[in-house]
């Protein structure tokens, strides 16, 4: 192995990545980036405006040095989901049954320049912006720019997204396809903004219009405003396509999501002036090319917003990555066949979760038994505490592997729907017997943090 390194993409997971290489490895790293520096420009060219930062991402951060009191001021805590019914009632549902789970709401441009920073900050990192590459070709060792052609000579990782020209590379090379995963649903951003300067609605928790196929959500930021994101079908009835004029959008608000129409004041135009988005998952076979590349993050398993999961696992990534590399500095080709071994069923599994979790977040919320499913969770795990704990805690508050957690969520929700019986009026009144005898029967005893 030698002391450089070619990273493509300074979004998210490049910067992190480079920043604990060259601290804990004095790898020399140049990184080029399609886009302008964000820095200079103070706006992010990607659409989403913020994200949920949860355990696995704060791990990672920590890990790099990165996670310092003044990081903790970019983040608004949020304890859990405020789901508001078409007739105007609000009702809120924890996250979690312990006090200290919360997930964070957190800029992704303000994230993206701390990143950026400390990547520069090392000494050993130099960014190249605009400078787009269009297309690797490892076998003959060339990157081609928009405007000219380098040679390669390092090892290439690429951090470039789910559109990532070194994974199409290597799957050329492998006679492989990438593996998209389109579902039927798009989104568009609109903003809640600040009134007297002070939040509209409460700040710390994640909103959610729940509409059984469809739902908004809203996510707050620091300037008292919150990002709201309405994700609905792209084609057909109440959808993107259809919605396409002043009145369709007043009428289709005012129908589905009455309640906003007082706090989005410019809802009308900012729905037909922002851009239509995609949801995309993406599933690469394989992620390296012998000593040459590997890629990571997003560019290796991109998955759905519906977990908020997509920048805590691609951070996550850049954990266990430099953990191989100390385990084994000498050879590229080992420490990339092993980091594939290590992620690439959890990454599987977070974009399953994902998917899973659109139809409760736009539909199972709404429930009684979901409702009652999630509340008798929480005292299974205050009576088994290292034996069951709920899904959702696996996901977001421990570092449990998320294929573990996928597998485990199953069994558990099958033990639920074994204990919740029609007449348990009183959730804390069920049958602790049968309950030990299956999870003790169906449960491993598991270590986590």
């Amino acid at each position: 192995m030698n002391d450089k390194l070619t990273i493509i993409g300074s979004g998210l997971t490049g910067p992190l990545l480079s920043t604990i290489l060259a601290q804990k490895y004095n790898l020399k790293i140049q990184m080029f980036e399609r886009s302008e520096d964000s820095r200079k420009l103070n706006s992010f060219s990607g659409r989403s405006i913020n994200l949920a930062l949860s355990k696995r991402g704060i791990n990672a951060l920590q890990y790099a040095g990165i996670y310092d009191k003044d990081f903790e001021l970019s983040l608004i805590p949020m304890h859990g989901r405020s789901i508001h019914s078409l007739n105007g009632e609000v009702n809120f549902q924890p996250y979690s049954n312990k006090n200290e789970h919360h997930i964070n709401s957190v800029s992704r441009l303000k994230i993206n320049q701390i990143l950026m920073k400390h990547a520069e900050k090392s000494g050993c990192v130099n960014i190249n912006f605009n400078m787009k590459c269009q297309r690797i070709d490892l076998i003959n060792k060339k990157i081609y720019f928009d405007n000219n052609v380098m040679d390669i000579d390092s090892t290439i990782i690429g951090t470039d997204g789910y559109k990532s020209v070194v994974a199409e590379n290597i799957s050329e090379i492998n006679n492989q396809k990438l593996e998209y995963i389109n579902i039927d649903h798009s989104y568009k951003e609109l903003e809640i903004p600040a009134k007297n300067n002070e939040y509209q609605i409460d700040p710390n928790s994640l909103h959610i219009w729940p509409r059984r196929d469809m739902m908004m959500i809203a996510l707050p930021n620091l300037d008292k405003s919150f990002t709201c994101t309405l994700f609905m079908k792209s084609n057909g009835v109440n959808s993107f396509e259809t919605i396409d004029t002043k009145e369709k959008v007043k009428m289709f608000f005012e129908e589905n999501f009455n309640d906003v129409l007082d706090i989005i004041p410019d809802l009308q135009d900012d729905y037909l002036n922002n851009p239509t988005g995609k949801l995309i998952g993406l599933k690469v076979p394989t992620w390296s090319y012998l000593n040459k590349a590997l890629i990571i993050g997003d560019a290796a398993h991109a998955t759905v917003p519906f977990y908020g999961q997509g920048m805590n696992a691609s951070f996550e990534d850049c954990y266990v990555l430099a953990e191989l590399i100390k385990d084994n500095k000498s050879n590229w080709n080992e420490i990339f066949e092993e980091f594939q071994l290590r992620r690439k069923n959890d990454a599987d599994a977070i974009l399953d979760l994902s998917l899973d979790n659109y139809k409760v977040m736009r539909n199972d919320v709404l429930d009684e038994t979901h409702i009652k499913k999630q509340k008798l969770s929480f005292l299974l795990n205050n009576d088994f505490p290292d034996y069951f704990i709920p899904l959702y805690t696996m996901v977001s508050f421990t570092t449990i592997p998320y294929s573990i957690a996928y597998k485990r969520g199953k069994i558990q929700d099958n033990i639920l729907n074994k204990l919740l019986k029609p007449d348990l009026n009183h959730l804390e009144k069920y049958d602790k017997q049968t309950a030990e005898k299956l999870i003790f029967k169906y449960l491993s005893k598991i270590k986590y943090d």
